[in-house]
């Protein structure tokens, strides 16, 4: 006990430090988020370096709308209705305190644009200026160069409407600081957006990488909606001046892109969805994209231009977006979205905010693109992650805990089929295992076990005789105590087991030393190592009581089972002898309290609801039969036939056992085994079985006869049989 007390408190000390070195770690790494938090929103900026200046200023009051002859003030931004093809024009004078190098700036909103001070034509953007350009011109920013000189004079600006007349706000500043607010407020949405890119085309690679080994479709239809959104963005940014050497060129790929979006969000869905709903997504996937394919020739024919047909393929995104809704809702109400519910979060996300970056562009025709979608973006990629990692963990797991449950169910077999040769322990392995998981329930909390230990004890349980398949018959069924040469044969099962195990070891901790060590002694006088104390591992010094327990506990050739007194009596005997005191103590507190539930009724193993298995009834029956010297014909059989019984009894499966025979028990010897009326019997047994039912013989005049998988009509309906055919027959169902 001192070294597994010294143990502990090394793994108490260890656990402390691991915990105040995490608590360090969060700690410090909140105190630096505070400080940036600080750095970053503190105006006490005295003493700081300084970074110049960036301010510009509002030019949106006194503007004078010019209407022929009239005139009327406006406030910028603001929409003048205007048919398309029709002129917009504003004016004001220019800020008296005007210094050189100074710029003007209003966003052309797919207009075209000019500005003039004092009739001088300072800067213009129209579509007749650019080669190759539609009548419909990507929006841009304008800026005209001002001086000193300037102040005080007539500014014009002429807009030709070509879409709704929408006048954006102007700002004035020095040098090209008019841009540095543009730059600013569209450093999250591009940000976003180059970081969808990004982790879009990572996504691809690794997707394409890792394609020989899983199913990427998923993977590369979301790499493929990353780019594509990120595309958009950028395509419709308002830093695409800078993005671009040719940013009229914008018309083409932002619409392309946009257009893409629900089609390669359907694919992801699709994918998400495990193509349950693939006929639905191909249909709208094709239309989709043939919508884009017109649109494009239509535009190069000079027929419809791309903004014309922007409408209807908002209808087709629309229509993308009805599409994965209705497969989302009706995964909920088939309860499938559990499968992807992570996912599910992300694409749902992404729908609503790419519809309302949608509903922006027809709502406010000042709406700056790109971060609701992005944002969606960011959501999905998220969720995403979230869940293919969920997935992989849950896969991992369950492939884990099925390649082990097919390891211990291979082992319980291998075990069964060991008790079924021993006829004096059958069922033996199935007790120790629960009494041993029963005791390291009620020691979890002081040794720390999981859900997962114990369930590993009980299956270290199961096998802990295994070694017994190198035992040879004659020695594992003697029917008395062993000679001192036999026990040391005996003796060897154990060391034969861990042999046996070793390859399974490494996967199941502790296996092959519950296997080698139960029958280790506290004091150091057990086997086969001699081992004592805490030497012997703490799940052998579990099995040896259980071991024990049961032993006691069960009917033996040479005894029947002890009473519960003198169980508890042996177990208090033995503590710190055979058994580890701590662990008896618990033990002997579980039976006191009656919360251990004994396997076996009267010494034959019992099921759950502590009626005796027929299997053990069998079992014990032959043993009765052989320890009275009466001629049992075929053990091993009769062992046999338990070891199915087992098999269908742990399945839950129905069978009947019946001893049939002539005349009376005691006319055994007498019994002419080739008289007429034994044959009639043996024909009309053979006749009324079925192939899958029992007949062997068990003494010399009665046969054992089981049914396999028939109700208690038909077992009535095979007794009838057999007495309609032969009247006398002995039955005798075994109970």
């Amino acid at each position: 006990m001192g070294q597994l007390t010294e143990n502990r408190e090394k793994e108490s000390q260890s656990r402390v430090v691991e915990d105040l070195r995490r608590f360090g770690v969060i700690t410090l790494l909140a105190v630096t988020i505070v400080l940036m938090v600080i750095a970053i929103f503190d105006r006490n900026s005295h003493g700081e370096a300084p970074i110049g200046s960036f301010e510009t200023q509002e030019l949106n009051e006194g503007w004078m709308l010019v209407e022929g002859n009239k005139e009327r003030e406006v406030t910028l931004p603001t929409r003048i209705d205007r048919k398309p093809g029709e002129t917009i024009r504003i004016a004001r004078t220019l800020p008296a305190d005007l210094a050189d190098g100074s710029h003007l700036m209003i966003r052309s909103a797919m207009e075209d644009v000019r500005i003039y001070v004092d009739g001088d034509c300072r800067a213009e953007y129209a579509s007749d200026l650019i080669p190759d350009m539609s009548f419909y011109i990507p929006s841009a920013y304008v800026v005209a160069e001002v001086d000193a000189a300037d102040a005080g004079r007539e500014v014009l600006i002429e807009i030709t409407v070509k879409t709704a007349g929408a006048v954006s706000e102007v700002r004035i500043g020095p040098g090209n600081n008019v841009w540095f607010s543009v730059i600013r407020d569209g450093l999250i949405v591009n940000s976003l957006a180059f970081t969808t890119l990004i982790a879009g085309l990572i996504l691809l690679l690794a997707a394409g990488i890792v394609s020989r080994f899983w199913k990427t479709g998923s993977a590369l239809a979301l790499g493929l909606l990353m780019i594509d959104v990120a595309l958009w963005v950028l395509s419709e940014s308002t830093l695409r001046q800078f993005l671009f050497r040719r940013p009229s060129m914008s018309q083409f790929f932002s619409y392309y892109t946009v257009e893409l979006i629900g089609v390669l969000a359907c694919m992801y869905f699709d994918e998400v969805q495990h193509r349950l709903y693939h006929r639905r997504y191909l249909a709208v996937e094709c239309a989709a994209f043939l919508q884009i394919l017109l649109n494009i020739l239509l535009h190069a024919a000079g027929i419809v231009p791309l903004y014309r047909t922007l409408l209807i393929s908002h209808i087709w995104l629309g229509v993308c977006a009805v599409t994965a809704i209705a497969g989302i809702v009706t995964d909920i109400r088939r309860k499938r979205v559990r499968e992807y519910r992570i996912a599910c979060v992300g694409m749902t996300a992404f729908v609503v905010l790419a519809l309302a970056e949608m509903v922006g562009f027809y709502v406010n025709r000042f709406h700056v693109f790109g971060t609701y979608v992005c944002f969606g973006m960011i959501l999905l990629l998220v969720a995403t992650v979230i869940q293919i990692i969920y997935d992989e963990v849950k896969t991992y797991s369950a492939r884990e805990k099925a390649t082990t449950e097919m390891t211990f169910h291979t082992i319980e077999t291998i075990a069964n089929a060991i008790d079924a040769r021993d006829e004096y322990t059958g069922g033996h392995s199935d007790r120790v295992a629960v009494y041993a998981a029963r005791l390291a329930r009620e020691m979890a909390a002081d040794y720390e076990f999981s859900e997962e230990d114990i369930l590993r004890v009980r299956y270290i349980g199961l096998v802990h005789d295994i070694g017994k398949i190198g035992v040879s018959d004659s020695v594992l069924n003697k029917p008395g105590r062993l000679t001192e040469e036999e026990y040391s044969l005996m003796k060897t099962h154990t060391e034969i087991g861990y042999e046996v195990m070793q390859s399974l070891g490494a996967g199941i901790p502790g296996l092959t030393d519950g296997i080698r060590y139960h029958h280790e002694r506290f004091d150091g006088k057990g086997y086969p190592d001699g081992l004592s104390d805490t030497e012997i591992p703490l799940i052998a010094r579990i099995l040896s009581i259980a071991d024990a327990y049961d032993a006691m506990t069960s009917n033996r050739v040479y005894r029947r089972r002890l009473s519960d007194e003198e169980v508890r009596t042996e177990l208090a005997r033995c503590s710190g002898t055979q058994f580890d005191p701590a662990l008896t103590d618990i033990f002997l507190r579980l039976l006191d309290e009656g919360e251990l539930n004994v396997a076996t009724v009267r010494g034959i193993a019992a099921d759950e609801n502590g009626i005796m298995r027929l299997s053990s009834v069998l079992e014990n029956r032959m043993h009765a039969d052989l320890h009275r010297d009466k001629e049992v014909e075929n053990p091993s059989h009769v062992r046999m036939l338990c070891y199915i019984m087992k098999l269908m009894e742990n399945k839950g499966r129905p069978y009947q056992v019946f001893f049939i025979g002539v005349g009376r028990e005691e006319t055994a010897s007498s019994c002419d085994r080739a008289s007429e009326q034994w044959q009639q019997l043996s024909d009309a047994v053979r006749e009324q079985i079925g192939p899958h039912d029992i007949d062997i013989r068990y003494t010399a005049s009665r046969n054992v006869v089981a049914l396999f998988d028939q109700t208690p009509e038909q077992a009535k309906s095979f007794i009838r049989g057999i007495r309609e055919k032969c009247p006398s027959v002995m039955i005798d169902p075994l109970t």
